[in-house]
């Protein structure tokens, strides 16, 4: 295992089945491999050689081989160890789980127009174990613009991220947990909010590009949000001493 200090941002490449309950958090906001290649018996490589094409205005929607060798979404883990931790928690394709509750809260992602009727999910859902009503977020995936790559197969634009931690029950989401953490959206998401986050990714390549991702937003945002800069203090000070 190994363990980053990036700020108020704490990542570590791990499984996080291993360390989670070693760890201390109040929200859970991630996105979980949903086990797809499975489900629709078609392997990701055969999609990587359609979907890694220029698609878009003579532009690139997804990084080279962005596609290839996902052997990690052959399954979908079963989520019953997330919702032990009694926490708030929102999980990114609930709708493929089969183990999770019924639930009155749903995220709805809606991705607009432009995905209307195309071979592509017009929308995505995202599970919710506290109680309130069905919400709506309409916003185009920032990789429809092609100066903005995706880098990891299944990632989510900051701002459908920050439309969730927005939705957590007021008094938690101060430390917002992402246990499939990816290339570190959801850890942007809550930086950008003034938040603390802890991030658990097993997969090297993603994990160095959450590093990455998170040391940017942390430069950036201290100096917009006192309390983030704050915490980024007292955290230096006390990895110093």
């Amino acid at each position: 295992m190994d363990k980053v200090i990036i700020g108020n941002a704490t990542l570590y490449l791990a499984d996080c089945r291993e360390i989670i309950n070693e760890l201390t958090f109040d929200s859970i906001v991630c996105d979980p491999p949903y086990g797809l290649s499975k489900l629709t018996g078609k392997k990701w490589s055969r999609f990587a050689i359609q979907k890694t094409k220029n698609l878009h205005s003579g532009g690139t929607w997804a990084s080279k081989d962005i596609y290839r060798n996902l052997d990690w979404d052959d399954s979908s883990p079963c989520m019953q160890f997330l919702l032990e931790r009694n926490v708030p928690t929102m999980i990114f394709g609930g709708n493929y789980f089969a183990n999770l509750p019924p639930s009155r809260k749903w995220i709805v992602w809606d991705k607009g127009e432009q995905f209307f009727r195309r071979p592509f999910a017009e929308a995505e859902l995202c599970f919710c174990n506290f109680d309130g009503n069905v919400r709506i977020f309409k916003y185009a995936p920032d990789y429809m613009c092609i100066n903005k790559p995706k880098v990891h197969p299944m990632q989510k634009p900051v701002a459908v991220m920050k439309f969730c931690i927005s939705e957590l029950p007021k008094g938690s989401g101060n430390i917002v947990c992402d246990p499939y953490m990816g290339s570190g959206t959801t850890g942007v998401a809550a930086v950008q909010m003034g938040r603390a986050f802890v991030g658990i990714e097993q997969q090297r390549k993603y994990f160095e590009t959450a590093c990455e991702r998170l040391d940017r937003v942390q430069a950036e945002y201290k100096n917009q949000f006192p309390e983030v800069r704050e915490m980024i203090e007292e955290r230096e000070l006390f990895t110093t001493a």
